[in-house]
């Protein structure tokens, strides 16, 4: 059956032919989508293990206690000419919890524990982890970030993106990233608590970053931080890029339910032409990581997930760090227009949409 039916005056398309035109164009980018990501996958050789040879001198995971949780650490970007130094600080919540555990007694251990849990899962926000050196050399040494004049992004309007880091800790992507001038703004989110250190750490660096150009947030993951997405700013949801490491810790319970939460907020933050890059180190829960992954791509509200490999520089490029591209599925629905001001007549009228509908996507990644 024809689908250019008009309507009964036989003036415009009817509705009938609009969704189903729409429908068509979906369809073909969803299937132009999957086999473009299904050869980037093969362009980036996860099975080739020519990269071995033991761990790397820069990998914290194998530094000595003082290294890798007191002492300043320093990455050092654009070959060494700029150096990002960030302060670290667990020892202060660890004196903190034993304290706690010297007055309260054991029977509130187990509470001290839920609330460590509930504002920094593992401990975590005040350490520097591979997963963060990896993801700030990538994007800033591969010039993955910056887009041609004539393909801007879809919502900083210009060549450099608006991003969003979660989970930033001790700030180490987000600073890399403006310091590195590679962003338009770089807003970088937190739990409340964490914020203070974070904020220090942008102090201490500041002679290296462009006045207003970033932002620190508080953004607790999942439905009870709806008011904190709400209220981010200055720079609005959604954002060009989303950027994340080593947010991955607990596997998923009612008690420890983090990586849905994180997944909500995701999907919350995104728009169509968003992308999402997330680096995580596998020493921690590679099973729970796993799962994430599967999750994320689930659904018509999920993601393409592209497990990146070769586009690593080889110097940041470590088997114990998975890197993730992340982009929206909802892009093609979003993208698709409804064609307008054609007749019935038009034996290529399907073609010319699709045409139009994949011209329209010329700034996805």
């Amino acid at each position: 059956m024809d689908i250019c039916q008009t309507d009964a005056q036989g003036d415009e398309p009817t509705a009938r032919y609009a969704t189903a035109c729409r429908t068509s164009i979906t369809l073909l980018k969803e299937r132009n989508a999957e086999q473009f990501l299904a050869e980037e996958q093969l362009a980036e050789d996860l099975h080739n293990d020519v990269d071995g040879g033991g761990p790397k001198d820069w990998q914290r995971f194998y530094m000595g206690y003082h290294q890798r949780f007191v002492e300043d650490c320093v990455l050092e970007l654009k070959a060494g000419q700029l150096r990002v130094r960030l302060a670290q600080a667990p020892s202060a919540k660890v004196a903190a919890k034993r304290a706690a555990e010297g007055r309260n007694g054991k029977g509130n251990q187990q509470k001290q524990k839920q609330l460590d849990k509930a504002s920094d899962p593992a401990l975590t926000g005040t350490t520097v982890w591979d997963g963060a050196v990896v993801l700030s050399h990538y994007l800033t040494e591969t010039g993955i970030l910056v887009r041609q004049s004539n393909l801007p992004y879809a919502y900083s309007g210009g060549s450099l993106p608006t991003v969003l880091e979660l989970g930033a800790g001790t700030g180490a992507v987000s600073l890399a990233l403006a310091a590195s001038r590679a962003v338009a703004s770089v807003t970088a989110t937190d739990l409340p608590d964490l914020l203070p250190h974070l904020r220090l750490n942008v102090g201490r660096n500041s002679s290296l970053l462009l006045p207003g150009h970033v932002h620190l947030q508080p953004l607790r993951w999942g439905p009870v931080g709806e008011q904190d997405v709400q209220n981010l700013g200055p720079v609005r949801p959604p954002y060009d890029v989303i950027v994340g490491s080593d947010l991955i810790y607990y596997s998923y319970t009612p008690e420890t339910p983090h990586s849905r939460l994180l997944l909500w907020t995701l999907r919350r933050l995104c728009g169509p032409h968003s992308t999402v890059y997330l680096s995580i180190s596998l020493h921690h829960n590679p099973e729970e990581v796993e799962r994430f992954l599967r999750w994320a791509a689930e659904g018509d509200d999920g993601f393409y997930v592209l497990r990146l490999k070769a586009s690593i520089p080889q110097q940041w490029r470590v088997p114990e760090v998975l890197v993730t591209r992340l982009t929206p599925k909802w892009a093609a629905a979003a993208a698709a227009p409804i064609p307008q001001g054609l007749d019935s007549g038009d034996g290529g009228l399907m073609h010319r949409a699709a045409m139009r509908g994949n011209a329209g996507n010329g700034d996805a990644s």
